[in-house]
């Protein structure tokens, strides 16, 4: 599993935790992935952020 960050742009609340994907550890925040900025930790230490293809503005 990797370890996420997710901001929260609207509620300006954040969220750590583990999952097998960006979109999965955004649906476990139930979240709108539109609403979010992801970041994923690296192998070395440190954060990065992460790509994703959105098709719609909600979890899915």
């Amino acid at each position: 599993m990797k370890k996420y960050r997710i901001f929260n742009k609207i509620t300006k609340k954040w969220w750590e935790g583990e999952a097998n994907s960006a979109q999965e550890a955004c649906k476990q925040t139930g979240w709108m992935i539109g609403n979010c900025w992801i970041r994923e930790y690296t192998e070395k230490g440190g954060w990065k952020n992460c790509k994703l293809e959105i098709k719609n503005k909600e979890v899915v």
